[in-house]
């Protein structure tokens, strides 16, 4: 992409409020914004327990509804038990191009009460998996067997999946019931469990 610029003429009245650099030959003008509350319709989903004891079971599955992009701000797990052995233990984030079915059908909370219900989806653990496609993410933790004694633990916080920078885009999931993310389990941990919160908002754009 080049970098541009566009003239624009000041005339009279009011005024753009700007900070000047020098590039090249030309001062240009950033514009200064003050930045509001967001107001992107904005939802969660906060998951019960759910069992990462099958290998490459899909623990939580995201699928964007028909007319709206959803764009995924963070997605945070935690162990929830413990587990029989302890064990280090792997999450991926891939993209899903069919949605899985025959799991558990999760709640989307607007943040905003006034907001629409989500168009977007969310259900654990389908019996019938969706498709895998491109892989996004991966983080590896430690599974605990056993709750050590404060103050040797201080979270249970195992992964946060986190796309808020302001230097990338968000992970974005197509306007398509047929597009969708999901977290999925790399390693089969007997005993454990973990509970998953994913935030996400939906914008036509």
């Amino acid at each position: 992409m080049a970098e541009s610029y566009v003239q624009i003429s000041e005339g009279t009245g009011k005024k753009l409020w700007t900070e000047t650099t020098v590039v090249g030959a030309d001062t240009k003008h950033a514009e200064i914004v003050k930045l509001g509350e967001p107001y992107l319709a904005s939802y969660t989903v906060v998951t019960g327990a759910v069992s990462v004891a099958t290998l490459d079971s899909h623990l939580l599955q995201i699928m964007a509804g028909a007319s709206l992009k959803v764009y995924v701000r963070q997605i945070r797990v935690y162990q929830f038990t413990v587990a029989t052995t302890a064990a280090l233990h792997y999450v991926d984030i891939l993209r899903l191009t069919t949605a899985g079915t025959g799991g558990t059908t999760q709640n989307e909370q607007p943040l905003d009460s006034t907001d629409v219900a989500s168009g977007a989806q969310a259900m654990t653990l389908p019996s019938s998996k969706g498709t895998e496609g491109a892989e996004l993410d991966r983080q590896v933790s430690y599974i605990l067997q056993t709750i050590p004694a404060s103050p040797a633990i201080t979270s249970s916080l195992l992964y946060d999946f986190n796309w808020e920078s302001n230097r990338q885009k968000s992970l974005i999931i197509p306007a398509d019931t047929s597009k969708g993310i999901v977290v999925k389990n790399r390693v089969a941990i007997a005993g454990a469990s973990v509970v998953i919160v994913a935030e996400y908002v939906e914008a036509n754009f």
